[in-house]
């Protein structure tokens, strides 16, 4: 199962609300176990889960009725269901059905039937009771004319914003979001070494990203991003693809991701098509460095702003012009920016919107270091390693050679 129910009861009870719904396709998804593809692809498409450790039954789910299928089908936990949106099928007699056929049929017997999905929402709210209860609904996925017209139906309930709260939920993962973790991770380092065997002068950066998203599609991933740039274009940290033909002596960094169920791989490389220069060694062996020293920092009780000044140090002490990050680094999970995030500063207060966190890393956290250098219109280098912190350190989901030299990095990552 996706949802850590333990700890989402945790942080319910330190946040004192009674009841947290999920609005956002990851959310729902995470709280769930649903996957409802018109969710993911609809902006403003509305599903709803809530859930309340407190309360019989513990959590809800509303969805469409086009999409019962994938309830029957899938791995939801969530037995108390609301339907919306009536989508008629045809007739048939129940010896003519398949099993999920079936099983659909006995979910519209047996489910509630609401019109939409805020009725649903709101029915289930009323039979916890909570018509005066402190509710915290994801914000993120639910139009403001909807909040308004929920705190409407309930004007003697404290109704609070509650991404912030799903944020700390997720932190830390189940055994089940580390496996799908783990496997996009190793997607996208497979999918990257089938592309670069394609790298030498002549080949356009575009056939290398090609490339690289068929090879994630034969391993069952979906390609979500692949940032690719050669020469100057390096320097430019999410380069469109192009064209533009690679030549001797480029730089080719790339800096990539997929998902495996859902849930995302994000890592990133620099390679150097022949005989590096002393700078570029200079500055990818301090880079590199600094990733490492900060993956080694990385054990229950580690504070993010340790790893931060780690990752930034050897490049500190190299004296770099205008080297400065807001982060070295962020949590992964079902959205490939999860908290924490790796940084100095409140991220609360920052673009990032997501909560900071307090005693330190905990188990089961997941975690990008990352630590890049830019140099505008002439150079750029990337480095970045994915990790979950385990009960006694971290294990490493990332594991492609950090060697600049082009020949050097296919011969040692040939054997992975």
């Amino acid at each position: 199962m996706l949802f850590n129910d333990k700890r989402a009861a945790e942080i319910m009870a330190k946040a004192g609300v009674d009841a947290i719904v999920a609005t956002s396709p990851d959310n729902v998804m995470y709280a769930t176990d649903y996957e409802c593809i018109s969710h993911w692809i609809n902006k403003g498409f509305q599903v709803y889960s809530i859930y309340t450790p407190s309360h019989t039954p513990k959590a809800s789910l509303i969805a469409p009725s086009l999409e019962l299928e994938a309830i029957v089908d899938g791995d939801v936990w969530v037995d108390d269901v609301y339907i919306f949106s009536p989508f008629k099928r045809g007739p048939a007699q129940e010896n003519e059905m398949d099993r999920v056929g079936r099983a659909g049929k006995a979910l519209l017997e047996r489910a509630h039937t609401v019109n939409r999905a805020v009725e649903g929402l709101v029915a289930a709210i009323e039979a916890r009771g909570l018509e005066k209860g402190r509710i915290a609904i994801d914000e993120t996925g639910m139009s403001p004319f909807i909040f308004w017209e929920v705190k409407q139906r309930f004007p003697n309930a404290d109704i609070v914003p509650g991404n912030a709260i799903w944020w700390e939920i997720r932190m830390v993962k189940t055994a089940d979001e580390i496996a799908r973790l783990r496997m996009a991770s190793h997607i996208t380092e497979d999918a990257i070494r089938h592309a670069y065997g394609l790298v030498r002068p002549g080949v356009k950066e575009s056939e290398i990203v090609h490339a690289y998203n068929m090879r994630v599609a034969e391993l069952d991933g979906r390609p979500t991003f692949m940032v690719l740039g050669s020469g100057s274009r390096s320097s430019y940290p999410h380069i469109l693809t192009s064209d533009k033909v690679i030549e001797a002596g480029d730089i080719v960094r790339y800096d990539i991701g997929c998902t495996y169920k859902y849930y995302h791989a994000d890592n990133a490389r620099a390679v150097v098509l022949g005989k590096p220069t002393t700078q570029q060694s200079t500055l990818w062996e301090a880079l590199a460095q600094g990733v490492e020293d900060a993956l080694g920092l990385i054990r229950p009780g580690a504070d993010v702003r340790d790893i931060y000044r780690a990752a930034m140090k050897p490049g500190k002490e190299l004296g770099l012009a205008d080297f400065d990050r807001f982060h070295c680094g962020h949590g992964i999970g079902i959205s490939v920016y999860d908290p924490p995030v790796v940084t100095l500063a409140d991220p609360s207060k920052s673009a990032f919107l997501m909560p900071s966190i307090e005693g330190g890393l905990l188990p089961g956290m997941s975690l990008n270091v990352e630590v890049g250098y830019y140099m505008q219109g002439v150079q750029g280098f990337l480095c970045e390693d994915t990790v979950v912190v385990t009960e006694t350190g971290c294990e490493r989901l990332t594991r492609n050679s950090k060697a600049l030299v082009y020949d050097d990095f296919m011969t040692a990552n040939a054997s992975l």
